[in-house]
């Protein structure tokens, strides 16, 4: 018996019955199938983070280098890559965003720099890093003093390469002018969040609730000011001795990478610490916590406030 037109007549209607079930040719649904079970990419893998602390500051060391000759050489791209989408920066003009800040850089002529006192803590994900720098750098054709200056970093690891998340520089001229206006808008509800956050820690610094304030810094935290560069121990020390008036923050912008919220704003809040008084003149201020609600802690601080 010849079989052939049978098992012809078989797969033709096994055929049409696939295709009114599956709602496209059989070709189309072996792609559809070997699509959705191929692997998918594996993530990128984790940088190890150093054992001790004169591996972080290697690390961070080699960060710095790189991020300034990116600066120097003009590189967009590499600019651009070395940042995290919501990163913020501040200097004495006010605070940027990512896409401000790249249009900075471009305008900014800025000759390779002397990187000394780098000092790195590592607190959960993030790598804090300040240092002091000094560089030619001229801004909108006028030089800017050459004499070191504190800088601060706050880098995270993205999909296996480490990305900034928040930035700030203290060098300025002699007389440091008023703040402009941030340069982005960001989100209200956001900026409003992050504003109460800092007014939560910095009233506490103001009223002398020590508990609350040492409560809300992370070890490993570091601030650069003034008086160049802090850590967790000196903050809490001159929360002690200093007197502060009650602070008013005002064009507060916040966002956030991953577990961090980076909070920057014009501050007003004077201080006399021993001999030297800072005018209660607005001045642009960063702040970095990381977490969320009641367990933020404050990892970094930069304020470009100083006496005049």
């Amino acid at each position: 018996m010849n079989c052939t037109p049978i098992t012809s007549v078989a797969v033709i209607l096994a055929a049409s019955q696939l295709f009114a079930v599956t709602g496209m040719p059989i070709t189309e649904h072996a792609q559809a199938a070997s699509a959705a079970q191929a692997p998918a990419s594996p993530p990128a893998k984790a940088i190890a983070w150093p054992k001790d602390e004169a591996g972080l500051n290697t690390l961070a060391t080699g960060l710095l280098e790189g991020w300034f000759q990116k600066m120097v050489s003009k590189d967009r791209a590499g600019i651009e890559a070395g940042m995290q989408p919501n990163f913020q920066r501040i200097n004495f003009e006010g605070s940027f965003d990512r896409t401000a800040e790249v249009a900075a850089i471009a305008s900014l002529g800025v000759t390779s720099p002397k990187i000394s006192g780098v000092r790195a803590t590592r607190v959960g994900d993030a790598l804090v890093v300040t240092c002091l720098i000094k560089v030619g750098e001229s801004l909108d054709g006028k030089k800017l003093p050459s004499e070191p200056a504190p800088r601060l970093g706050v880098w995270q690891q993205v999909d296996g390469a480490w990305q900034l998340a928040a930035w700030a520089s203290l060098e300025m001229p002699a007389v440091r002018p008023a703040p402009t206006a941030p340069r982005f808008a960001g989100d209200a509800a956001l900026n409003a969040t992050g504003s109460a956050l800092l007014a939560k820690l910095l009233n506490a610094q103001h009223t002398k609730d020590l508990p609350t304030f040492d409560g809300m810094l992370a070890e490993g935290f570091q601030v650069v000011n003034f008086k160049g560069q802090k850590e967790r121990a000196d903050m809490l020390r001159g929360a002690k001795i200093a007197t502060t008036e009650a602070p008013t923050i005002a064009d507060a912008r916040t966002t956030q990478c991953g577990d961090l919220t980076i909070v920057t704003c014009n501050l007003t809040m004077g201080q006399k610490v021993g001999w030297d008084t800072v005018p209660a003149d607005p001045a642009p201020f960063l702040a970095v916590f990381q977490g969320s609600g009641a367990a933020a802690k404050a990892i970094a601080f930069a304020n470009t406030n100083k006496p005049k």
